[in-house]
């Protein structure tokens, strides 16, 4: 009777038994939400045709090229995802950049090189051209990618105009945008991508095979510029950058700086036409919004990232900017 007992319950627990292994869903860290729902391409635009799911992975497929771009844009943030490279594979990771399907967002916008640059065919790139480089920009630190066919694990940090690239636990970028561009580009091209400081993250195929899956990222709130006052001088002087001042008209007549622009934060959360506002502010330069104590400096450039302006909230007041030699208006 034991005997037939246990050899029934052995049965039961085979059958019980998956058929084949599977991994658990996958569940984002906390504070992050998941890019990819494992099952399909939703949240993504571009194209989609050179890309498919497969076993729950993302894969941009052999042949497949263009980009394949999130609906969303996004500022500041932390992103973390998983990759896994073909022999000689190459692919990209596009951040701030414009919605084109087909084009040069390594221009564009910013491109993070993923690639298998072990491979006897790269034997002779660039240093800006390796694995995690900003290309053209900002080269990275080699040696940390795991063999062709393992799973590599990158997280990509986002911040104001500081970029961090940690691979499989190995920092292997930290550098400050204009800091790495001062003297010109590496690849002595234009990067108008540069000035974007809001845009969508992008996949960017070139034609191999690379698997990807849990992607994930949280938004960073918008801080204020670490752009030193004597910098901000600098750009102005340069003619690279205007200040646009967020004060009310009331404020703005008791005291301002010379040259700065007048721009009610009431008028901009009421919602200016996107022409009335191209006409007030340059698009083609460095915005500096200044309040009184800085706060509404913040909610000014909330709104004005999102009409694709690269704008810089300052934490000094008017009074700090005219205590450290910023002219006043007579």
């Amino acid at each position: 009777m034991n005997r037939l007992f246990f050899a029934l319950f052995a049965l039961v627990s085979l059958c019980q038994q998956p058929i084949g292994a599977q991994e658990k869903p996958f569940i984002p860290q906390d504070g992050f939400v998941s890019l990819f729902d494992g099952k399909s391409l939703a949240g993504w635009t571009g194209s989609v045709a050179s890309y498919a799911v497969e076993n729950g992975n993302l894969v941009c497929i052999a042949g497949g090229k263009g980009n394949l771009l999130t609906e969303k844009q996004y500022t500041d943030f932390v992103m973390a995802f998983e990759f896994k490279l073909t022999e000689g594979a190459n692919n990209g990771l596009g951040i701030r950049c414009p919605k084109v399907a087909e084009g040069s967002l390594h221009l564009e916008g910013i491109e993070l090189q993923i690639l298998d640059d072990t491979a006897e065919q790269y034997k002779a790139l660039k240093p800006y051209q390796y694995h995690g480089s900003a290309y053209g920009l900002i080269a990275s630190k080699r040696g940390s990618l795991k063999p062709v066919g393992e799973w590599n694990h990158q997280e990509v940090t986002v911040k104001g105009r500081n970029l961090t690239v940690i691979l499989n636990g190995t920092k292997i970028v930290d550098a400050n945008l204009d800091e790495a561009t001062k003297s010109g580009t590496l690849d002595g091209q234009l990067h108008p991508g540069l000035a974007r400081r809001r845009g969508h993250i992008a996949l960017l195929g070139h034609g191999d095979r690379v698997d990807f899956r849990h992607l994930q990222i949280t938004e960073l709130p918008l801080d204020h510029t670490g752009d030193s006052l004597e910098t901000v001088k600098k750009k102005l002087n340069d003619k690279t950058a205007v200040l646009v001042d967020v004060r009310e008209l009331s404020e703005w007549n008791e005291a301002h700086v010379s040259g700065a622009i007048s721009l009610p934060i009431s008028s901009i959360q009421k919602g200016l036409d996107a022409s009335v506002l191209l006409k007030l502010v340059p698009q083609d330069k460095v915005i500096y919004t200044h309040c009184r104590a800085g706060r509404r400096a913040l909610a000014a450039a909330e709104e004005l990232l999102k009409q694709g302006y690269d704008v810089r909230p300052l934490k000094p007041g008017i009074q700090e900017l005219l205590d450290a030699g910023f002219p006043k208006a007579q």
